[in-house]
């Protein structure tokens, strides 16, 4: 809800999770189309593996519940994360279902299978501030 002079409230409770690719679950909180950011609640299910992927602009996460396993280690419940521009990831695996806060700053690009021979990984996806509107709008009309 806007509120006039004040900015964005927003309840998580009252919100449907939407489902999307991979086994996540996600509760879009804000999506700031000027700097391409957006804030979301994510659940991912017991085993989901997050794909290799590269952070297009800076991240932070806030594990409220489960486990994540990254290349930065493992972290639980009440642990924060910080990934700068550029940081890259062969894969994120959630061992328990578990939700955290995401506060994006710029797209992730997701990599497909490295070419026979070598070379670079292609792209295969991305996920930005306008599939994160798309998911909103969608949440809205739901509620």
């Amino acid at each position: 809800m806007e509120i006039e002079g004040f900015g964005t409230l927003v309840n998580p409770d009252e919100m449907e999770w939407t489902e999307v690719p991979g086994g996540n679950s996600v509760k879009v909180l804000r999506v700031s189309e000027e700097s391409g950011s957006y804030t979301a609640l994510f659940k991912a299910a017991k085993g989901t593996v997050n794909p290799p992927h590269i952070h297009l602009g800076p991240a932070d996460f806030y594990v409220l519940s489960g486990v994540m396993e990254y290349r930065g280690g493992v972290s639980r419940a009440g642990d924060w994360i910080y990934e700068p521009n550029g940081a890259e990831h062969e894969a994120t695996s959630h061992p328990e279902e578990t939700i955290y806060l995401a506060n994006v700053h710029g797209a992730i690009a997701f990599y497909g299978e490295a070419p026979e021979g070598g070379g670079e990984r292609p792209i295969v996806g991305i996920s930005d501030w306008r599939g994160m509107k798309a998911l909103a709008d969608l949440q809205k009309q739901k509620g």
